[in-house]
C-alpha cells in the first residue's frame, strides 16, 4: 500500500468442504478433591469433529501510515466473526500479528457419569448421588485465536504468503450445565499461499493450510482459494 493510504476489500473464500473426525489422545479428567470426598480421575474418550465450510464471506478495512499498518474485519464462517491486525508494510515485505474472535454453534453427543456430595443437614450428614446421562447438545460456544503473518512482494502485485495461527474451539470447559475437569487442546493451523492483484482491484488467491493440535496424532491439509475485490 502507498503511504498515508486506506483499502476496503469484499471477499469470498472458497475451499474444500470436508468432516475429519480427530480422536483426541492424551486428556485426562482431573482428581477433585472436595469436603473430604475423592472422586477419581481418568481418561476423557473424546472424538472431536473439525468441521469446514466450503464458503466464507468477509469485509475488511486497512489503513497505513509511513510504514505501520493496521486493519479491521468482519465475516461469516458460517456464524459471525470479527478480526483485527497490526503490522507493518513495504515496498518487499509485510509482517504482523492479528486476532479474531466468533461465536459458533456446537453440536456435541455426551455420555455423561456423575456424582454429586450433598449435604443433608445435621442429622443425616452427607449423602452421595450417582447419576447418568446420554443425549445431544446443541450450544453457542464462544473461539478465538491469534497469530502472525509475513507477506513477501517478489513483484508488485504479487504476494507469497505465511501465516500461523493458534486457537482453541472451546474457550468455556462446560458442556450444557455440566462442568468438566479436562482443559480442550489448542490446534494449530498453518496457511503457505499466493495471491495476486489484477487490474488493480480483483485479488485472486490460493494456498493450503495445514492442521496440527497436541492431542491428535497425524496432520491434516486442506487447499484454499478466494477471490476479493479492493476498493
Amino acid at each position: 500500500m502507498d503511504e498515508k493510504s486506506s483499502a476496503m476489500r469484499v471477499s469470498l473464500q472458497i475451499r474444500k468442504n470436508d468432516k475429519e473426525t480427530w480422536q483426541l489422545e492424551g486428556i485426562e479428567n482431573d482428581d477433585i478433591h472436595e469436603d473430604g470426598v475423592k472422586l477419581q480421575g481418568g481418561d476423557a474418550n473424546i472424538a472431536y469433529r473439525f468441521k469446514r465450510f466450503p464458503i466464507t464471506g468477509s469485509f475488511d478495512y486497512f489503513s497505513k501510515n509511513e510504514l505501520s499498518l493496521w486493519g479491521a474485519g468482519i465475516g461469516l464462517d458460517p456464524y459471525p466473526f470479527i478480526r483485527g491486525s497490526i503490522g507493518i508494510n513495504s515496498r518487499y515485505i509485510e509482517v504482523g500479528v492479528t486476532a479474531y474472535l466468533n461465536v459458533s454453534m456446537n453440536t456435541s453427543n455426551n455420555k455423561i457419569e456423575w456424582v454429586s456430595h450433598e449435604y443433608q443437614g445435621i442429622a443425616y450428614g452427607y449423602e452421595n448421588y450417582t447419576g447418568k446421562e446420554e443425549g445431544e447438545y446443541q450450544e453457542f460456544k464462544l473461539h478465538g485465536g491469534f497469530g502472525g503473518f509475513i507477506n513477501f512482494f517478489p513483484i508488485k502485485f504479487i504476494a507469497i504468503s505465511y501465516a500461523p495461527f493458534f486457537y482453541r474451539p472451546w474457550w468455556d470447559d462446560e458442556v450444557r450445565d455440566y462442568e468438566i475437569s479436562f482443559r480442550f487442546p489448542f490446534i494449530i493451523s498453518q496457511y503457505l499461499g499466493v495471491s495476486i492483484l489484477i487490474a488493480k482491484h480483483v485479488q485472486l488467491s490460493a494456498g493450503a493450510t495445514l492442521y496440527l493440535s497436541p492431542a491428535v496424532k497425524g496432520s491434516y491439509w486442506f487447499f484454499d482459494s478466494g477471490i476479493g475485490f479492493v476498493f
